[in-house]
């Protein structure tokens, strides 16, 4: 059980891993901050999934970049592409990016303590069944981690 001492009364902290899920997380989480008139901060873990080796290489970039200089510049695309979609969620435009590496979970409520968030945002991959068993949710294990409240934003429910 959460206590009234363990919620944070920083910014609000959204995870992004770049998909169509973490795209509505970002834009709920950014109207969310509007509606409390607090500061976004956007996060990123770069971590190099075995479903999905060679995340953060495209065929044409060179093989032998740092995965961290990848995921910023992938950090960067995704960013511009919300804020040229949602001009309107000014704090898009104020929001802190950051990019940390390590185990997704795990570093996602780490940097939420850091920061004294009020609250994590992650988006759900809305997988169901066997492969949400097999594979686990990053943002269970979150909500099970998270000393503060977390709200998982389902795929195309960010702003209305």
């Amino acid at each position: 059980m959460t206590t009234a001492s363990a919620i944070g009364n920083g910014p609000i902290l959204v995870a992004v891993d770049f998909s169509e899920g973490s795209r509505s997380a970002l834009l709920w989480a950014a109207r969310q901050a509007q509606l409390e008139n607090t500061d976004l901060h956007i996060l990123h873990v770069v971590h190099d999934p075995a479903a999905s080796p060679g995340f953060y290489r495209k065929p044409e970039q060179n093989w032998l970049r740092p995965m961290v200089d990848v995921a910023e510049e992938m950090l960067e695309e995704f960013l511009r592409a919300a804020k040229a979609e949602r001009a309107d969620l000014k704090a898009l435009a104020t929001a802190e990016p950051r990019l940390v590496t390590g185990l997704p979970a795990g570093r996602i409520v780490e940097v939420a303590r850091e920061i004294d968030a009020r609250m994590i945002v992650v988006g759900s991959l809305g997988r169901s069944g066997v492969d949400a068993i097999l594979l686990g949710s990053i943002a269970e294990r979150v909500a099970q981690l998270s000393p503060v409240p977390v709200t998982i934003v389902p795929i195309g429910k960010e702003v209305g």
